[in-house]
């Protein structure tokens, strides 16, 4: 390849991930497959749904905001974990995890994935969107059809670890 990429401030593309804006800062094919980087933002109490765990591994570099990080160990123990800006968080493959904002306000991550899966997770369950400081507020909580659907697509991608299943 004899391209090289770059992507502006404010450019990528972006989406509407629940309620977190996703843009997609280096896509898999500008990466040779390699890597994907994306820039997050997460309202307050956002992150994702539920418990989960991949094949690829993933490294936040967090830029804004505080975060509990929760992870499930032998025998599903959970453990939570507290990062803030300037924080690295790597997670290797097949670690259970999940995270979700704490803070007062919006919070804003960078994120590595090797190799690039979860680009396809994205563009399928994401809702393009053209400004990501202003994304469309949601209409009010998913119904059981959308969270089916959403389920669904999350369980294509990744491992779902059900709530009972955990041992606190």
């Amino acid at each position: 390849m004899e391209t090289i990429y770059i992507t502006q401030t404010g450019q990528g593309e972006h989406f509407l991930v629940g309620t977190d804006v996703v843009t997609i800062k280096a896509s898999g094919q500008e990466t040779s497959g390699q890597l994907l980087v994306l820039e997050v933002r997460v309202p307050p109490g956002g992150g994702p749904p539920v418990l989960h765990r991949h094949q690829y591994a993933e490294t936040f570099y967090i830029l804004e905001g505080e975060f509990e990080v929760e992870t499930a160990a032998a025998a599903n123990r959970l453990s939570t974990r507290r990062i803030t800006a300037g924080d690295t968080l790597s997670i290797p493959s097949m670690v259970w995890h999940n995270f979700k904002n704490v803070g007062a306000g919006p919070a804003r991550f960078v994120v590595v994935h090797a190799p690039a899966v979860m680009e396809s997770f994205i563009r399928e369950i994401g809702r393009p969107i053209s400004d990501p400081l202003n994304p469309p507020k949601p209409a009010g909580p998913p119904s059981d059809e959308q969270m089916q659907k959403m389920m669904g697509i999350i369980m294509k991608y990744m491992e779902v670890l059900p709530a009972e299943e955990l041992a606190r």
